[in-house]
């Protein structure tokens, strides 16, 4: 497996894109061509999604 930096990297250059048909495409064909590396790109997709709620919640008064 390829180091996590390269592969969120590589992740964000799909992410850039406008087209959401294009982007879907190169998602696809990012899956397909590394499908070891999924398993580790949802995690962090789905690990950055649940860090931004709770960093709000931090900020605010208790």
């Amino acid at each position: 497996m390829r180091p996590p930096e390269v592969i969120e990297t590589e992740l964000m250059e799909i992410s850039a894109i406008a087209d959401d048909s294009i982007r879907l495409e190169r998602i696809i064909a990012w899956c397909a061509s590394h499908p070891d590396e999924v398993p580790l790109a949802l995690h962090q997709l789905l690990g950055r999604r649940h860090k931004h709620p709770s960093q709000v919640s931090k900020s605010g008064p208790e």
